[in-house]
């Protein structure tokens, strides 16, 4: 079993003293000893000891995005990218940290060559929220440096120049002479693009406890965050992930789990600020059919980023669970998806070739070629849009309305347990499709023939059928003549075929041909 964590960007180590720049009066910028995770370890430390002013000015220090002193940047306006860092009030004085309106906790994010002249500010947190008032340990920083949902932008930002982090404490005096202390644990960087070093990933014989495990260790000499917690059975989980790596072979469980991540600027929560493509899912199985992927537990996203689950080789990946709250989902033919789907508002259900028999989608359910034309058990509240032209056979099965894409003309051959509210087309034309007869119990030898109903129109027939006797017919009524020389012949007339029909047969032996 295993989850492969990337590694840190930043231990924070060091003393705070080592930085890309400092803004405000800091009072003391050092190190706290055993306040960095595992505690064997120090953590960089910053004591803001200003005059008392609910608000402000800040204070606080930038560190480079790839160690204290890093001059390195990134585009944040060509990946997503997450950086997860913690930070620990030293209690009681995190009660010393103004209120969230007059940003008592912030964020900085910092461009270029002087970060601490050019960044952008989120106010993430004060003492009337639980990031401030928390007393359970650390607390979660959440970014995607390409978020715009910052609340002041100072200088000249440049975005595609992003050379540093930090944290800034307003501090309000309550009692006394006393400070904001805050000291700083390891911060991650996490690109969210299938395939990437920086990606957390599952691998092996795998679950979510892997995750924990390796987050949360087995005491205080090996855990290294607390921002993955579990509850139960439930999970929150604030990074994207990917199932597989596509070369390692992957066994993968939930064991029907909840797992949560997180929105983004909600109230309380406003120390996560994350796009749509922050927590993106990824599947990446190999060619094998080894590599087996479960999930029947419940998903529920924050933010409509996407689940790519495009696989179509040998593995194969069951998704009998339910999934909520995500961007758009793509499914390819290793997948058999039965489950629940309630995706954000305008994504969609992506299917190439996927088994989708038995799916439940609130939204749409797009179908991207016909590598599959055979459906049952769909039911789709929203649109299902066909992306190639063809003959499509749809039974027991309520969809709200069918499109078409494709440019060309779509057929959808439609049983009576099925139905279709609305047509919008363009092209598509909806029909009934054959229904089966099947007759069961026959004699040996036997000669069958079905007629349209009250005509002698032949519509199927054997001779010297076997016990069963199976036909497509595609006409709403029919009679039926079995003959054997050795029984006596059967007529049944009207049979309703608007269904499929399977009838047992009894034919009794005629006395005369005994005689």
């Amino acid at each position: 079993m295993a989850f492969n964590l990337p590694a840190p960007q930043n231990l924070h180590t060091s003393a705070s003293s080592n930085n890309r720049g400092a803004i405000g009066v800091v009072s003391s910028l050092g190190t706290k000893s055993g306040g960095n995770l595992p505690i064997s370890t120090n953590a960089a430390q910053v004591i803001n000891s200003s005059a008392s002013n609910a608000s402000g000015p800040p204070a606080g220090v930038f560190f480079g995005m790839d160690g204290n002193t890093s001059t390195s940047t990134y585009d944040a306006t060509q990946d997503a990218r997450v950086l997860l860092w913690s930070l620990q009030y030293n209690a009681p004085n995190r009660i010393q940290s103004s209120d969230l309106a007059n940003g008592g906790s912030r964020f900085w994010l910092g461009s270029g060559a002087t970060p601490s002249a050019n960044y952008k500010e989120f106010l993430i947190g004060g003492n009337d929220t639980p990031f401030c008032a928390s007393q359970a340990g650390p607390v979660t920083m959440c970014i995607d440096i390409s978020d715009s949902s910052n609340d002041n932008v100072i200088g000249s930002f440049d975005p595609t120049q992003i050379s540093a982090y930090g944290h800034a404490s307003v501090r309000r005096n309550l009692v006394g002479s006393s400070t904001t202390q805050t000291f700083f644990q390891r911060s991650f960087l996490f690109t969210t693009t299938k395939g990437s070093t920086n990606l957390p990933t599952f691998t092996g014989a795998s679950n979510f406890d892997d995750a924990i495990a390796v987050v949360q260790g087995s005491g205080y000499t090996t855990k290294i965050g607390s921002w993955l917690t579990k509850s139960g059975s439930s999970f929150f989980i604030p990074c994207p992930f990917s199932i597989g790596d596509g070369l390692s072979a992957v066994n993968f469980n939930d064991n029907g789990v909840s797992v949560v991540s997180p929105g983004s600027n909600l109230p309380n929560q406003e120390n996560f600020r994350i796009t749509n493509n922050a927590m993106r899912i990824y599947l990446d199985t190999r060619d094998n059919a080894d590599d087996i992927v479960i999930l029947t537990g419940s998903y529920a996203w924050g933010t409509a980023a996407s689940w790519d689950f495009n696989i179509s080789n040998s593995s194969s990946c069951l998704l009998p669970g339910n999934f909520s709250g995500m961007g758009d989902f793509f499914i390819g033919s290793s997948i058999t998806a039965s489950g629940n789907f309630n995706l954000s508002t305008g994504k969609s259900l992506i299917s190439t070739g996927a088994n989708i028999n038995d799916i439940t989608v609130s939204g749409n359910l797009d179908l991207i070629s016909n590598d599959v034309t055979e459906f049952s058990g769909l039911n789709i509240g929203g649109a299902l849009d066909f992306d190639t032209a063809g003959t499509y056979t749809i039974t027991s099965s309520t969809i709200g309305e069918v499109t078409n894409s494709s440019g060309g003309s779509v057929t959808i051959l439609l049983d009576a347990n099925s139905l279709i509210t609305i047509n919008s087309g363009p092209n598509i034309t909806i029909e009934s499709p054959p229904s089966i007869l099947t007759l069961t119990g026959l004699q040996l030898n036997s000669e069958i023939r079905v007629y349209t109903a009250g005509t002698f129109t032949e519509l199927a027939g054997v001779e010297n059928s076997t016990s069963t006797f199976t036909a497509s017919i595609d006409e709403p009524f029919i009679d039926i003549v079995i003959f054997n020389v050795q029984y006596v012949p059967i007529k049944l007339k009207n049979i309703d075929l608007n269904f499929n029909v399977s009838l047992p047969i009894q034919q009794q032996i005629d006395r005369n041909y005994e005689s």
